[in-house]
């Protein structure tokens, strides 16, 4: 007796949210399972193309080598037509995710505008392009950001012409269109490697009023971003590796996370009373700014990047990630207010023991925060390249911490100068719960960094053993590599 088929009799609202839970490819797969199945993927209202779900990738490639062959010709065409495949079947009249993950540049502009305007026209609400990859080949010198027309974003402007080609090329019939409710119903906007202007990144702010988080990593065009009006829906704002931003206005009195990790530029956030999240990460410079920048500002030094612009907000942080060289052995943690809100710090430095990027440094805020953070719960220590020397760690009285329970150190390399700091960190972490140990850099908020594996496994392990040997009694350790 053939078994009956109960799933498919399930209503298409509840089908559809389990084909959500599958990758697009798996989804378009359950075509071919019955009548029922046939067209149903093409109601999703989630469209997340990723080139490493859609492309085939030997089983013996390299990841070197996968990462050369997704900027070949072929590959890349093979992605645009899937795309455009499944923009030609889709049905659903609104869209809640589109998504581009592919390294594409300006020479696919045309065709990465009509997808836009596709993703717009049904309504989208979270629109991610990601068209940034870790590994660039050599050969690829050329590689040049997409761009969005200038006027992309600005409701003034029409995009209904966008809307033709995409009836032209793909006879896709979108939904009638009020171009401001489009805009209105976007509420994530990530944007990977595609260049913006100034004035384009005041148009999206002023356009999309109901966006609550904006992302945006490798945007060459950036120089001095400003929004004077106050954005009220905005919660989130991330903006990493924008080399040529010199200043950052923004006027978010409802924002609950800023991010940067960048050049150290003139920050102002303006009235954000629910600020509880900061990253403030700068790159890491041999060299101090003693000039002005482009924009005739003073470039910010050390210790005022973080403590000079976010003093005012420091008292309400809950979540704070900065590294070593925004330290500048600045007196403002001693001569300021009890940090009672912060319950997790995350801190980055290069694995050396000298200069204003080194472990020494970071040693210094270490201290320094723990005695003004009373109810520190988590600690994050990111150590970057391997070291050069050991010196012997110089000892700061810190009294007992009761309320310091997790602690997460990556970059491990097993070199003395580090195992002295985590036991320092033992010692005065009484009520330690948890240790997580990690050979791979952790510390980048962007997620650019391509980690490397410390050469000698047996002094990792050594070094490990010796820190089981030495943790609080009630410390539970955490490896999280693999093999160690």
């Amino acid at each position: 007796m053939a078994l009956e088929d109960k799933i498919s009799a399930l209503p298409d609202d509840i089908l559809l949210t389990i084909l959500s839970l599958l990758t697009l490819k798996q989804a378009v797969a359950t075509s071919i399972l019955s009548p029922r199945w046939r067209y149903l993927w093409t109601s999703l209202h989630t469209l997340n193309f990723r080139y490493e779900e859609i492309l085939h990738r030997n089983d013996d490639d390299t990841d070197n080598e996968w990462g050369c062959k997704i900027y070949e010709a072929d590959y890349m065409e093979r992605f645009m037509q899937v795309v455009n495949q499944v923009l030609r079947s889709h049905k659903a009249p609104k869209l809640h995710e589109f998504g581009i993950h592919y390294p594409l540049d300006a020479s696919r502009g045309d065709l990465i505008d009509i997808w836009v305007a596709f993703a717009i026209a049904f309504k989208v609400s979270k629109l991610e392009l990601n068209f940034s990859t870790n590994q660039v080949p050599i050969w690829v010198c050329s590689f040049k950001n997409y761009s969005f027309p200038l006027y992309f974003f600005d409701k003034t402007k029409r995009i209904e012409p966008y809307l033709v080609q995409l009836d032209r090329v793909f006879s896709v019939c979108t939904p009638p269109l009020n171009v401001d409710n489009g805009f209105e119903c976007l509420r994530e906007l990530i944007l990977k490697s595609v260049d913006l202007t100034d004035e384009q990144f005041e148009t999206i702010l002023s356009s999309c009023t109901f966006l609550e988080f904006l992302h945006v990593l490798y945007s060459s065009r950036l120089v001095n971003v400003k929004h004077a009006v106050p954005h009220m829906k905005l919660k989130s704002l991330e903006m990493y590796r924008c080399f040529q931003l010199k200043k950052l206005e923004i006027f978010a009195p409802n924002l609950v996370s800023f991010k940067y990790l960048g050049p150290k530029i003139n920050i102002s956030v303006k009235d954000a009373k629910q600020l509880v999240h900061a990253c403030m990460r700068s790159n890491w410079e041999t060299w101090e700014f003693s000039r002005t920048n482009s924009l005739g500002l003073p470039n910010m030094q050390r210790g005022d990047f973080v403590f000079g612009q976010f003093a005012a907000y420091l008292p309400q942080i809950e979540h704070l990630v900065m590294d070593a060289s925004s330290f500048g052995r600045t007196k403002v943690l001693d001569n300021g207010p009890l940090l009672y809100n912060l319950r997790h710090l995350s801190l980055s430095s290069l694995n050396f023991a000298d200069g204003p990027f080194g472990i020494l440094g970071c040693y210094e805020m270490v201290a320094s925060f723990v005695k003004v953070s009373p109810f520190l719960h988590r600690l994050e220590l990111h150590f970057e390249l391997y070291p050069l020397q050991d010196p012997e760690l110089r000892r700061i009285a810190v009294s007992p911490h009761n309320y310091l329970k997790e602690v997460l150190v990556s970059g491990f390399s097993g070199n003395k100068l580090v195992v002295d700091l985590i036991m320092v960190v033992f010692d005065f972490a009484i009520e330690l719960e948890k240790i997580e140990i990690s050979t791979a850099y952790l510390g980048d908020p962007s997620k650019c960094t391509i980690s490397l594996k410390p050469d000698d496994d047996f002094l990792v392990r050594k070094s490990i053993e010796q820190l089981h040997g030495r943790m609080p009694a009630k410390a539970q350790l955490y490896i999280l590599d693999d093999g160690l």
